[in-house]
């Protein structure tokens, strides 16, 4: 190329061969591969030495329950934060086992903690969730060792650092334990639903019976539902959970474990659980707050709670129940002898406009308890709404029944007319007589909340062992417990503690104790006092055993002044009594 005065040379630039650049390739991809084992060095040094010791699942002990058991050796009561039933590997049935590794970690036995085919498959798998953009859970891809590391020492939040510490974890589990031993674990660690921790305690209450008895379709269940035991709960989500026992099944005839025979068996058994009990926690309810008031201020709260304590106490049953039927059956009775209170509220009063729609009316405290229950039944006693009444009869509503009520079903308030006791809207009480279930339609009577309140105790006279224990009317209303805490006066009870004070101070059962109105002059106090007799007669000369068989107050006063109240105080304590109690003749009384 050439201008005026000077000229141009363009010259061409020459192209790097394909070995330099092959070179600048190689240094890059070694410097890239240098970097990445650096991060990944430094990482793994930075968590590794924040990581939990594996040792420490040496010295772990799970959760277990700690039951209460009555005299006669049977369950009255469990504490436990986690419900768990411990079982070794021995007991736990084949198909337990197959349905875990089949849906959980089908390559558990060929491999050491982390499972590198599997987590590309779960990766694969979620990619085409988020493709296609379903709503399905993404898989997690974690081997059972990862899952045992996870549930034992992390938190569950995904992250990349609590992803890489899992698969660390897994590892050290996997050089410590033997594979039996690592799914002997997961079998009793995992939540699996209502309580229910370990696939034993999950049997006994989906199934009510033992692990080694389930059918494959029931372990199938089991093990669906440790992917997550809120969504697959047979009592909220019956047919989701249903799904996924079927897709349990499907995997273990994927891996082999069944045939497509067995699978099409097992998929079409009727899908059935127990129903969800809650347990008869109102049964000797205020004796096992005592128990467990004991345990935890004698053992700790970690001791009751988590250490699966075997407690023996000297309940019996039988005596119980009838201590708590008599409580239950006479405080109403007791009570009906005060009158009738008019203490119910109306719902006409509160607003409610109209009495034909109860069930969807929105005010506080609606519906009633007793409306919450799934049936009823003859003897129950359950709110009702007045829907009219006259002087003879009364209509009222209990649910979707329709209840009928005559002058003769309120003879206790000692009154004819239902039109001056109750008017239409009030919530009243009624006790159901009779059930028409073909038209609905009840025969009840007037009844009332007893506000009078008792105790029932029965302890056996030559061991002191308590034999029922009854604190009041419901320990769920109310856990005052009126046996132990409510303080009361010892009363004629305490005489024969006093008599026995006597005896060994020198007096006989023959002495002569004369029993008349007598005026003391309590040295103690310097007040006068004087006692009378439960009859107000008095028997003149009369023996200390007679004294001590009617109970005569003179008599027990005398032997108590001539020994001194303290005597009688320290004899009290040599019974076991450690309440405050005051050296005053009126000790005599209790």
């Amino acid at each position: 190329m050439a201008f005026k005065g000077f000229t141009i040379r363009v010259k061409k630039a020459k192209m790097p061969s394909v070995g330099k650049l092959f070179k600048v390739a190689f240094l890059l991809c070694i410097l890239f591969f240098a970097c990445s084992i650096g991060i990944w060095l430094g990482a793994y040094l930075a968590i590794r030495q924040n990581l939990p010791s594996i040792s420490m699942l040496e010295e772990f002990e799970p959760n277990i329950i700690t039951y209460i058991y009555s005299d006669e050796g049977d369950v009255i009561g469990e504490y436990a934060i986690e419900k768990r039933i411990e079982i070794p590997y021995e007991d736990i049935p084949e198909v337990i086992k197959n349905a875990i590794i089949a849906t959980e970690d089908p390559r558990f036995y060929n491999h050491r903690g982390f499972d590198l085919r599997g987590a590309l498959r779960a990766l694969r798998e979620d990619i085409k969730t988020k493709i296609g953009r379903k709503s399905r859970k993404l898989h997690g891809g974690s081997t059972i060792s990862q899952q045992l590391a996870r549930d034992l020492f992390l938190h569950r939040r995904q992250t990349v650092r609590r992803k890489f510490k899992e698969v660390l974890l897994a590892r050290q589990i996997e050089k410590k334990y033997s594979k039996h031993e690592i799914l002997t674990m997961y079998c009793n660690q995992f939540n699996l639903g209502h309580g229910a921790y370990g696939v034993e305690a999950a049997s006994q209450l989906y199934f009510g019976k033992n692990v080694s008895g389930l059918a494959v379709e029931e372990a199938a269940m089991i093990v669906g539902i440790l992917r997550g035991p809120s969504l697959y709960s047979p009592y909220r989500n019956r047919e989701i959970t249903r799904r996924r026992r079927d897709h349990v099944i499907r995997r273990l005839v994927e891996e082999r474990y069944l045939t497509e025979e067995e699978g099409e068996e097992a998929k079409a058994q009727p899908f059935n659980v127990m129903p969800l009990r809650r347990g008869d926690i109102s049964f000797a309810a205020y004796f096992k707050e005592e128990v467990r008031k004991y345990l935890e201020k004698n053992y700790g709260a970690d001791a009751l709670y988590r250490k699966g304590l075997q407690v023996y106490t000297t309940l019996n049953p039988t005596y119980q129940r009838f201590a708590e039927e008599a409580l239950l059956n006479w405080l109403p009775v007791l009570d009906k002898r005060q009158g009738w209170r008019d203490d119910k509220r109306n719902l006409l009063e509160e607003g409610v406009e109209g009495l034909e729609d109860l069930e969807n009316i929105s005010i506080e405290g609606w519906p009633p308890d007793s409306w919450l229950k799934p049936s009823l039944g003859e003897g129950d006693i359950v709110e009702a709404v007045v829907l009219s009444v006259t002087r003879t009869e009364a209509s009222v509503k209990i649910k979707d029944y329709l209840g009928k009520m005559n002058n003769e079903d309120i003879g206790w308030t000692k009154t004819k007319n239902l039109a001056g006791l109750i008017k239409e809207g009030d919530l009243i009480l009624v006790k159901i007589k009779e059930i028409g279930e073909e038209n609905k339609e009840l025969l009840v009577s007037l009844d009332q909340e007893p506000l009078i309140e008792g105790a029932f105790l029965a302890i056996e006279s030559h061991t002191g062992q308590i034999k029922a224990m009854v604190g009041g009317k419901s320990f769920k209303k109310d856990k005052w417990n009126n046996a132990t805490q409510a303080m009361r006066q010892s009363g004629s009870s305490i005489k024969p503690i006093l008599y026995t004070a006597a005896l060994e101070s020198g007096f006989t059962p023959a002495h002569i104790i004369i029993d008349e109105p007598t005026e003391f002059i309590d040295k103690w106090r310097g007040e006068p006092w004087s006692p009378g007799n439960y009859d107000q007669k008095y028997k003149g000369a009369v023996t200390v055993r007679k004294g001590l068989e009617e109970s005569r107050n003179i008599v027990t006063a005398k032997l108590l002044e001539f020994i001194s109240p303290q005597k009688g105080v320290d004899y009290c304590r040599k019974f076991g009594i450690t309440s405050p109690i005051y050296p005053y003749l009126s000790l005599a009384l209790g």
